[in-house]
């Protein structure tokens, strides 16, 4: 679809989300003026106004009628236009559809948002050197999925800049490259649109062989490209791999590539390997998830010198991975990060051992030729030693599945839908200064949504009450369901949310602090407890 002008020079992008929902689209326009989004535990809905030849044009709004916060985005037109979004979409309930959780807009002088929760699976459409001129996507109640459409600002030959690149094979990889002076041409594919950058590479690139990544499939992509061999590894951890740093060694030079991951984790792990007599061969290592149901992340790494072995870092949980152990050298790192490292993968230059390379022993049963080097990080209000995980078994009803979040640093915000009972509860949980969204737990898109948020870290939850009774016609065996909350901080109190019919309860018979949640759902929150430390 396009107007006069136009032709067929837009491109069309996306959409991301879910697959539920009325297909709409907007259209092609000379570009957008403003934005309006309604949201709250997840995009409920959008409408854009855009312009066509200087006349304001306005959409119809795409979602639901639901709407907890809204937020107009109004460009300085024509100087301000839209050249790229951003968000993230998951269900907004266990085996619910897929929906538009967050959404981030970036003009070409400044960035919005992100709106709604960023949970779930990250999206992005990359810096092109075009303009959005059109959205199109699916909707329902909610926004179930978006896409753009993108106008090049500088018009130029495409069969020029797209032109099938010469191929060399090395070690039995095809690479493609422009011309005879090697400019590496990095081609990412996103929907209809290809990009193409031209990072500055070594020659080592073109004869390094990539394997893996291996992991989950969240973050960003990230690439340190190729160098001559590593002299340095940097880990941070808790629970999962936080974040690498390497250092390598480009042609007897030390180079440190970008860290790769979150800014959290307890533990920081120095490996620093006694390069060029030491190299490292290969990598071993765990992925899965941190908490229930979360996505994948990487677990635990190892290292394997042609001299010894480092390690493992980490939980040896999930499932195992290692990469290949043909004679070569790594030679740089590539995978997928955000909060953790999300996946790993390893270039290698084979072929090149200096050395013949023995059977990996363990650490400790080796000389020490190299240094390991065990530093923790003073992480303010981190606790030193475990404190006491009170744990007991949830109250309500005996119906639907059990769930646990698992346990967190504290609890810094709370969603719930009440109408005859609980419906659903969605909790953002606190690890070492990073944010974790739980899955929403419960059933059902009705009621009213109810956001409680707290001044974490100075106000921190103490204890939860409220009741909990069968609904009319359920299975008097079944004990019901969670009918009204009430929570407890150190500052204040939160609620009733719902109606205090039925059976009390309360955790205040133990103190503490409560740093996480467990229960059973079904089409209701039909249990809840704490764990408290």
């Amino acid at each position: 679809m396009s107007y006069e002008g136009y032709g067929n020079s837009h491109i069309s992008v996306g959409p991301w989300g879910g697959q539920s929902g009325a297909r709409w689209d907007d259209g092609v326009y000379n570009t957008v003026r403003q934005v309006v989004i309604c949201h709250g535990a997840t995009i409920d809905s959008i409408r854009f106004e855009y312009d066509k030849r200087g006349s304001s044009v306005w959409s119809e709004k795409h979602g639901g009628p639901g709407c907890l916060k809204t937020n107009k985005i109004k460009l300085a037109h024509p100087d301000e236009y839209l050249v790229s979004i951003s968000g993230h979409c998951s269900s907004l309930v266990e085996y619910g559809p897929v929906l538009v959780r967050s959404l981030m807009f970036e003009s070409n002088k400044k960035k919005y948002g992100p709106f709604g929760i960023q949970y779930g699976t990250y999206f992005s459409i990359p810096m092109t050197g075009g303009k959005i001129v059109g959205f199109h996507g699916r909707s329902s109640w909610y926004l179930d999925s978006i896409g753009v459409y993108l106008m090049p600002l500088l018009q130029r030959n495409l069969s020029d800049n797209f032109a099938a690149p010469r191929n060399y094979k090395t070690n039995g990889t095809d690479e493609k490259y422009k011309d005879d002076s090697y400019d590496l041409e990095d081609e990412l594919n996103v929907g209809n649109l290809v990009v193409i950058r031209r990072p500055e590479i070594n020659s080592n690139t073109k004869q390094a062989v990539s394997y893996g990544p291996w992991g989950g499939n969240g973050g960003i992509m990230f690439d340190d490209g190729a160098y001559t061999g590593v002299r340095e590894v940097r880990l941070t951890s808790q629970g999962a791999i936080v974040s690498i740093q390497i250092c390598y060694d480009l042609n007897g030079k030390a180079t440190w590539g970008r860290k790769n991951g979150g800014s959290g984790g307890t533990r920081l792990d120095k490996i620093s390997f006694d390069y060029p007599s030491e190299i490292l061969t290969h990598i071993t290592g765990f992925y899965g998830s941190t908490i229930l149901r979360g996505p994948a992340v990487v677990k635990s790494l190892t290292f394997y010198t042609n001299i010894r072995k480092y390690g493992p870092f980490g939980e040896e949980q999930g499932t195992s991975f290692s990469s290949a152990y043909n004679n070569g050298i790594i030679v740089g790192f590539h995978g997928r990060n955000r909060n953790f490292v999300d996946s790993i993968g390893v270039h290698v230059l084979e072929g090149r051992l200096p050395v013949s390379r023995p059977i990996p022993r363990p650490f400790y049963e080796t000389s020490e030729t190299s240094e390991v080097l065990h530093v923790y990080e003073v992480i303010r209000g981190a606790v030193k030693e475990a404190a006491p995980l009170v744990s007991g078994p949830p109250w309500g009803g005996g119906g639907g599945k059990p769930w646990d979040d698992g346990v967190f640093s504290g609890v810094k915000k709370i969603f719930l839908t009440k109408g005859e009972a609980i419906y659903s509860i969605q909790i953002e949980y606190d690890r070492n200064g990073q944010s974790f969204w739980s899955v929403g737990h419960g059933g059902g898109s009705e009621g009213s949504f109810n956001m409680i948020k707290f001044d974490y870290p100075y106000e921190v939850l103490t204890s939860v009450c409220g009741y909990y009774a069968t609904l009319t016609g359920d299975d008097q065996r079944k004990g019901g369901v969670i009918k009204s909350l009430t929570f407890y901080t150190n500052k204040a109190k939160y609620g009733p949310y719902g109606e205090e019919t039925g059976t009390f309860f309360t955790s205040t018979k133990t103190e503490g602090k409560i740093v996480g949640f467990h229960g059973r759902t079904g089409c209701y929150l039909n249990a809840i407890g704490v764990h408290l430390t």
